[in-house]
């Protein structure tokens, strides 16, 4: 048994210098307390000391993250597709839906407030509204016809 034992425990300590002849890692390593040296006989009368402490470089492989691709949101199917045209030269805006029924045209300035309001019999027959009177600027064109709405940005007078 204790030939056994002795057998493994030389075995492994003459493996390890074969290890230590392999190329350094490419990044330094920081110097480490070397350990008490041991020393062991071996069977022949050999004496071999104990294996030399290796030390790994810390990992430096980073981990690149890549986003998910955005996700395109489903349509809305109680949105109404609006189309507003502003005629700057003419004073008129034209605002065109893809709702077949009465449609509510309203627009509001930029801070929200109402300032034109129009009903509309047949959405997809364009409606022509008079923009003559009202300060150059951005405005929005919400339509509504029961639950569904549209929006559009406008710029008029501009």
């Amino acid at each position: 048994m204790k030939k056994l034992l002795l057998l493994a425990l030389a075995g492994g300590l003459l493996s390890a210098p074969a290890h230590a002849q392999t190329p350094a890692a490419a990044t330094p390593v920081a110097p480490v307390a070397a350990p008490a040296k041991e020393e062991a006989i071996l069977p022949n009368g050999v004496v071999a000391g104990a294996a030399p402490v290796v030390v790994a470089a810390p990992a430096t492989a980073t981990t690149v993250l890549i986003a998910p691709a955005p996700e395109t949101p489903a349509a809305n199917p109680n949105a109404i597709k609006v189309r507003a045209e502003s005629n700057n030269a003419t004073g008129r805006l034209t605002v065109k839906t893809d709702n077949p029924g009465p449609t509510r045209v309203e627009l509001t300035d930029v801070g929200g407030r109402p300032v034109l309001t129009y009903t509309m019999m047949n959405g997809q027959t364009p409606a022509v509204l008079n923009v003559s009177r009202l300060p150059a600027g951005a405005y929005i064109v919400r339509c509504t016809a029961y639950e569904k709405t549209g929006m559009r940005r406008v710029m008029i007078g501009q």
